[in-house]
C-alpha cells in the first residue's frame, strides 16, 4: 500500500512537471509568436508581379504569319525578329507609290524647264517688240518730217505758180516757165502721195507691233497657270512621299521586333494565322523587372516604410529564401479598384479590414526562377523595431 502511494506521488509529480514544461513552452511560442508578429508585418497574400509585361504585335499591319521565331519561355533579346507576316501587298503598294512619285518628280522637271524657258522667250519677245516700237515710230517720226518737207516744197511752188502765171498773163516770163513749174508740182504732189503711203503703212506696222507687245504681255498669265501647275505637283510629290514612308513602314511592320529584352511569356498566333492590327502576337517579359506585391491588412501597416527589409518565401520553391526592401506602400486599399466596389448606399455595412498593396522589390536571391503570378509569404520588418 505505501508503495502503491509512493507511485502515485511520483507519477503525479512527473505529470505536474511535464505539464508546468508544457505551459512554460507554450508560453515561451506564445511570446515570440507575440514579439514576432510586434516586430514582423506578416501576411500571405503575396503575388509576383511585373511592369515591363508587353504585348508584341505588328503594328498597323495585317496580313498572314509565314514565321514564328519563339515559343512560350524562351528567351529574348531586344532588336531581335520574332515573327514575319506576309509583306507581298504592302511591296507592291510601295513600288506604285515610288513609280507615281517618280512620274511626278519627272513632271515637275519638265514644267520647271518649260517656264524657265517660256519665261526667257517671254522676255526676250517682249523685248524684241517694244524695241520694233520705238523703231517704227522713228521711222514714222522721219516720214512725217519727209511729207512736212515735200508739203512746204508743194505749197511753195503752188505760191510760185500763181506768180508765174500773173506775170505770163502780163507777158513778164514765157509760157514754158510756168509748165516747168506745173510739172515740178505734179512731181512733188505724186512723191508727196508715195511718202504718205509709206507713212500709213509705217502706222500699219506701229500698230501691229504694239498688238505684239499686249500679247506678249498678256501671255504671262500662262506663267501664273505654270507656276500654279508646279505647286500642285510639288504638293502631289509631297503627299506622295508621305505616303511612300508610311508604306515603308508598313513593310517594317511585317517584321516583329522585340522592344525588350527577356523571355516570352506567351505566344497568341501561329504560323498561317492571319491576324490584323489588333491582335498581339506575344506577350514579353523582363525578368529583371520582377518584383512582389504584398497585400497586407490595415491593421498591419504600423512600421511598414519604404526600405524596410523584408524576407520572402515563394510557395513554389519552399526552400528557397529570398531577400527585398519596401519600395513604396501604395495610396490606396486594394478594394478601391474592385470591379464591383462594396454599396453601401443603402445603410447596411459590415467592417472588413482592408489591405493595402504594398510593393517590394528584391535585392538577393535567384530571381530567374520565379514567373509572374506566383504566390508566396512575406514578412516585413517594421521600422523601430
Amino acid at each position: 500500500m505505501t508503495t502503491a502511494s509512493a507511485g502515485n506521488r511520483k507519477g503525479k509529480a512527473i505529470a505536474a512537471i511535464l505539464l508546468a514544461g508544457g505551459i512554460l513552452t507554450l508560453i515561451f511560442f506564445a511570446v515570440r509568436f507575440v514579439h514576432f508578429r510586434m516586430k514582423y508585418a506578416v501576411t500571405d497574400a503575396v503575388f509576383v508581379r511585373t511592369d515591363s509585361l508587353a504585348s508584341l504585335g505588328f503594328g498597323q499591319v495585317a496580313g498572314k504569319v509565314i514565321s514564328i521565331a519563339k515559343n512560350e519561355g524562351d528567351p529574348v533579346a531586344a532588336g531581335e525578329i520574332i515573327g514575319k507576316i506576309d509583306d507581298t501587298s504592302y511591296r507592291l503598294a510601295a513600288k506604285r507609290i515610288e513609280a507615281e512619285k517618280n512620274s511626278a518628280a519627272a513632271s515637275l522637271a519638265a514644267q520647271n524647264l518649260a517656264l524657265k524657258r517660256f519665261k526667257t522667250e517671254l522676255d526676250l519677245d517682249i523685248r524684241i517688240s517694244i524695241s520694233k516700237v520705238k523703231e517704227l515710230e522713228k521711222k514714222k517720226a522721219a516720214t512725217d518730217a519727209e511729207a512736212a518737207s515735200v508739203q512746204a516744197v508743194i505749197d511753195q511752188l503752188v505760191r510760185d505758180k500763181k506768180r508765174y502765171d500773173a506775170l505770163y498773163e502780163s507777158r513778164a516770163v514765157s509760157k514754158n516757165k510756168s509748165e516747168e513749174i506745173i510739172t515740178r508740182l505734179v512731181a512733188k504732189k505724186a512723191e508727196k502721195t508715195a511718202v504718205e503711203k509709206k507713212a500709213a503703212a509705217v502706222a500699219v506696222s506701229i500698230q501691229t507691233a504694239r498688238l505684239k507687245v499686249m500679247l506678249a504681255n498678256a501671255k504671262k498669265t500662262r506663267i501664273a497657270e505654270i507656276e500654279k501647275n508646279i505647286i500642285s505637283i510639288s504638293e502631289k510629290i509631297h503627299g506622295l512621299e508621305a505616303a511612300l514612308k508610311n508604306a515603308q513602314k508598313s513593310i517594317s511592320d511585317c517584321t516583329l521586333k522585340s522592344t525588350i529584352t527577356g523571355r516570352i511569356a506567351r505566344r497568341y498566333v501561329a504560323i498561317g494565322d492571319v491576324v490584323s492590327p489588333a491582335n498581339p502576337a506575344y506577350a514579353v517579359m523582363d525578368p529583371k523587372d520582377i518584383y512582389v506585391v504584398a497585400l497586407l491588412e490595415e491593421n498591419k501597416l504600423n512600421g511598414v516604410l519604404s526600405g524596410n527589409a523584408v524576407t520572402i518565401h515563394i510557395d513554389a520553391y519552399p526552400g528557397r529564401t529570398y531577400k527585398g526592401v519596401v519600395d513604396h506602400v501604395l495610396p490606396a486599399s486594394a478594394a478601391t479598384f474592385a470591379l464591383a466596389p462594396r454599396d453601401i448606399s443603402a445603410g447596411e455595412f459590415t467592417k472588413v479590414a482592408q489591405r493595402i498593396p504594398v510593393r517590394i522589390k528584391f535585392t538577393d536571391g535567384d530571381i530567374s526562377l520565379l514567373r509572374v503570378g506566383l504566390s508566396g509569404k512575406v514578412e516585413i520588418l517594421r521600422k523601430g523595431t
